[in-house]
């Protein structure tokens, strides 16, 4: 369990708000929010203390928070393993020895468990993976499908329970392919039955992962290739005996009432034809009805009840009669709640309903489960009953309208909770091309989606309300936050339309925002000209020391950074930070250390460019932003490298290629590569660096990524220049000269000409070699940088060639 989960519901139970709690602990509100808010964020262990103290926790719980604020690796989200097991497996011994040794052969790595709604797959499939676990070293993971609408939806899912995120142009698909590609672990997927359509992806997972095992429980199969379906029947029920008889006795038991095995009790888990499901909420009854009573009772019901649709087998139709027995003995007030939770997605938080002691007859009656916050759930087969019976009372329309309109009306912090109760109602709201609310509810989510790094749900999601009409106020904020969605994940064309946009519409604080926004995507775009003017225009709009006018500063520092505009770059950039400091967000202040650090390092001042990226490190790790602790640990690295220290770098830069494959971005990841090979290189392992490098080249030609490629041919060009492959490498160094001057971007093209040079000297033609050594010193003058060479060896054989030129003379 996450730290922020487990301190809402020690929180709860205490019966505390958020301020109240603030006010105990001597903290902010707002500390107390974040950590509740964001499953990532690291407390500070005296924070963690307070808060114990302030809650008044006994040793166990203690040492529980404490504990869950410092996981084992905290700077990678931990997949969840399965539920918790609770109520013993009855019955099931045989089958659950089979399906062990189905998979410990090595033989299925595609299995599902199919049958009707309540025979019990899920808990079967709980067992078998508790049992196996051990043979995984890298971990189990459960993943809840039956909240999910969409079939597109079940990677992202997979991704997000995996702890992956999706920022960044690399498909989500691709991501977790890479994340899972050297690991041997096993998924649960549970109630796949709706959405079948996605077994495909699935099945190339399991083609890109060749240790990952994947086990399904659905009410039909897949039907992809390499599936092995295991259909789960019912428990015998033929005498007193019986799996049926005894799940049955146990489970009265629990509520209170002991029984005996006898006939009657047989007869019920006849009637029920075995179904574990069936069986429970029977057993739930004999609190109010004895036996005999109840299978006079269950008798006359069947009948009436028979009426399901004529296509289902006639064990879910049995178990539709189940159900509707259980809810026919309902009162009317508690029938008619029943109905209305079925609405819900996800489970129903407390605040949605108002007669209390109606949900205490649904829960007695077993149709409806509390957790420890109090929360309502519904199991899927119960919920499709109660949507049948919403539908056939003709109460639908207005218990959907209820549920948009709640949700609608959430703050943000209520996201993480809600998210699939606020996905369902985002989807209704376009169904019924409702703006005002979809527009609400998506707000609402974003938040959510940007600190899981969901961005390509969200993308997908402000496709589909932004094209509803009306709306006009609430459309500019999500426009924004759209816009800066879709340019993270290098979605450009709709990140495009959506600033054109929204700086036609927007007005005063909304238009510093419009125009921060189309600048940070003219500069990923390489626009540098058109980023620096809508930054400078934001700067004069707006006041300082507000958010618009930091992020106006480090966009603009960056701007000039790349455009070799180093002075004034500098001088934004530390003017940026301060404001950052007091009003920006986490992730500004880290941009904000990172740049500077990087000018820092340009410029020489190693030490300083050290402490800068260590607490980008430092403060990326606390709030638990996985893309900016590896992209200050890759300013570590390449801070190292230019000092020497060879095996610090080595360290940070695995690291920081470790952490993007975990987040399944080849991309950067591959680009790690390319700094990698130039450390080989620079440790005489030519082989080796010309491995890596060749691999990173191949990957920006891949993500026709023009900085990567003006990179990646540089480092391989040194590298071939070293070891004598004299034209590979002038072609190499052509190339990237092209590059950088097409990109407009010259920091690092000192490195291309140094290679250039040394081209030139083994040519003879030192009048060249001259010229480029020039060429080089005038850039690097120009941009205040004191950047070491590439190869240092290397280019002292050029600077030394020239020296013995001019003392011949």
């Amino acid at each position: 369990m996450s730290f922020a989960t487990l301190l809402k519901r020690l929180r709860l139970a205490a019966g505390l708000t958020q301020e109240a709690l603030a006010e105990c602990a001597g903290v902010s509100p707002r500390a107390v929010s974040d950590l509740e808010r964001d499953p990532r964020r690291i407390p500070r262990l005296d924070t963690v203390r307070l808060l114990a103290d302030a809650l008044a926790l006994a040793e166990p719980d203690r040492a529980a928070l404490l504990a869950a604020a410092r996981p084992d690796a905290p700077t990678s989200s931990p997949a969840p393993g399965p539920p918790r097991l609770l109520p013993p497996l009855i019955g099931r011994a045989g089958v659950a020895a089979a399906l062990v040794e189905l998979l410990d052969r090595g033989e299925t790595r595609l299995l599902t468990l199919t049958g009707p709604g309540g025979v019990g797959k899920t808990r079967l499939a709980l067992e078998v993976l508790e049992t196996v676990r051990p043979r995984y070293p890298d971990g189990a993971l459960f993943v809840d499908l039956a909240p999910l609408r969409d079939p597109g939806q079940v990677v992202a899912a997979i991704a997000h329970e995996a702890g992956l995120d999706e920022r960044g142009p690399v498909p989500v698909a691709a991501r977790l392919a890479t994340a899972f590609r050297e690991r041997r672990t096993i998924l649960l997927l549970d109630n796949f039955e709706h959405l079948v359509d996605a077994g495909a992806d699935v099945l190339a997972l399991l083609a890109a992962c060749p240790g990952v095992t994947v086990l399904v429980t659905s009410r039909v199969p897949l039907r992809v290739r390499a599936e092995r379906e295991y259909r789960i029947a019912p428990l015998e029920a033929g005498d007193p005996d019986a799996p049926a008889v005894r799940l049955f006795t146990e489970r009265a038991t629990a509520a209170g009432v002991a029984l005996e095995a006898d006939e009657t009790v047989t007869e019920i888990c006849r009637r029920l034809e075995g179904l574990p499901l069936a069986i429970e909420l029977a057993a739930a009854r004999t609190r109010v009805l004895p036996p005999a009573v109840l299978l006079q009772r269950l008798g006359h019901r069947l009948p009436i009840l028979v009426g399901g649709p004529r296509d289902l087998p006639d064990r879910q139709r049995t178990m539709r009669d189940a159900i509707g027995w259980s809810y026919h003995l309902l009162s009317p007030s508690a029938q008619a709640l029943f109905r209305k939770l079925s609405v819900f997605a996800g489970g129903c938080p407390l605040a949605a309903v108002e007669d209390l002691e109606t949900v205490t007859e649904l829960v007695d009656a077993s149709l409806v489960t509390t957790g420890p916050d109090g929360r309502l759930g519904m199991l899927e087969t119960i919920r499709e009953y109660g949507r049948e019976q919403l539908r056939e009372a003709g109460e639908e329309t207005s218990a959907v309208t209820a549920h948009l309109t709640f949700f609608a009306a959430l703050p943000e912090e209520a996201a993480e909770s809600e998210k699939d109760n606020l996905r369902a109602a985002l989807d209704r709201a376009v169904e019924c091309g409702d703006a005002a609310h979809a527009l609400r509810l998506w707000m609402t989510l974003s938040g959510f989606w940007a600190d899981h790094g969901l961005l390509q749900e969200g993308v997908r999601a402000a496709t589909a309300v932004l094209a509803l009409p009306g709306e006009e106020e609430a459309r500019i904020p999500a426009l924004a936050v759209a816009a800066g969605m879709a340019t993270e994940i290098s979605a450009f064309e709709e990140a495009s339309a959506w600033c054109a946009e929204l700086v036609a519409r927007a007005r005063g604080k909304d238009l510093v925002t419009a125009l921060n926004t189309r600048g940070e995507l003219s500069r990923q775009l390489d626009r540098y000209a058109e980023s620096a003017a809508d930054h400078e225009q934001a700067l004069e709009l707006a006041a300082e020391n507000e958010p618009g006018h930091a992020a106006a500063l480090v966009g603009l520092a960056y701007t000039r950074f790349y455009t070799g505009h180093t002075g004034e770059a500098t001088e934004l950039a530390e003017r940026g930070l301060a404001e950052t400091r007091a009003t920006g967000s986490s992730r500004q202040l880290v941009d904000a250390l990172i740049l500077l650090a990087m000018q820092a390092m340009h410029a020489g001042e190693h030490e300083r460019a050290h402490e800068l990226f260590t607490e980008g490190v430092a403060f990326a790790r606390s709030t638990g932003d996985r893309s900016r602790i590896a992209e200050s640990l890759r300013g570590v690295g390449t801070n190292a490298v230019f000092t020497g220290r060879y095996e610090e770098a080595d360290e940070a830069l695995r690291e920081c290629e470790r952490l993007n494959r975990e987040r399944g971005d080849d991309r950067i990841a591959d680009q790690l590569l390319a700094h990698l090979g130039h450390l080989s290189m620079l440790t005489g392992d030519l082989e080796e660096a010309r491995r890596k490098s060749e691999i990173a080249l191949a990957s920006a030609r891949r993500y026709e990524d023009l900085w990567a490629t003006a990179m990646s041919t540089t480092q391989l060009g040194h590298v071939e220049l070293a070891d004598g492959r004299i034209e590979r490498a002038r072609s190499l160094f052509a190339e990237s000269r092209v590059l950088f001057g097409r990109i407009g971007n010259p920091m690092y093209l000192s490195w291309c000409l140094e290679g250039l040079a040394g081209i030139a000297l083994a040519d003879g033609d030192e009048g060249l070699v001259a010229e480029l050594c020039a060429e080089r010193d005038e850039l690097l003058a120009r941009l205040d940088a004191r950047l070491p060479p590439m190869n240092p060896g290397g280019y002292r054989v050029v600077l030394d060639a020239l020296a013995d030129r001019a003392g011949g003379r």
